[in-house]
């Protein structure tokens, strides 16, 4: 008799320690806000987007899972999982 496990692939998400209040945030996308303390956070490579990007709107600087990169994170603070 042959065992057959069946992987569940989890969705990707973003894990963010809010620098305020010290509390987890976690999301499909990155995060705008903190959840517990409403504390605004920029986006990832925030200077390299706002420089390239003429008069968007604030929420267009916000990166889907897909398009952030190990190398965006900021060590410490953010998780890609």
């Amino acid at each position: 008799m042959k065992n057959e496990f069946k992987l569940y692939k989890r969705p990707e998400s973003l894990i963010r320690v809010c620098h305020k209040c010290l509390k987890i945030n976690e999301a499909s996308g990155e995060i705008e806000k903190c959840a517990h303390c409403q504390k605004s956070f920029l986006p990832l490579r925030y200077f390299d987007k706002i420089h390239s990007k003429s008069k968007e709107n604030w929420t267009s600087y916000f990166s889907s899972i897909e398009d952030i990169d190990e190398k965006d994170l900021i060590q410490g603070l953010i998780v890609k999982w």
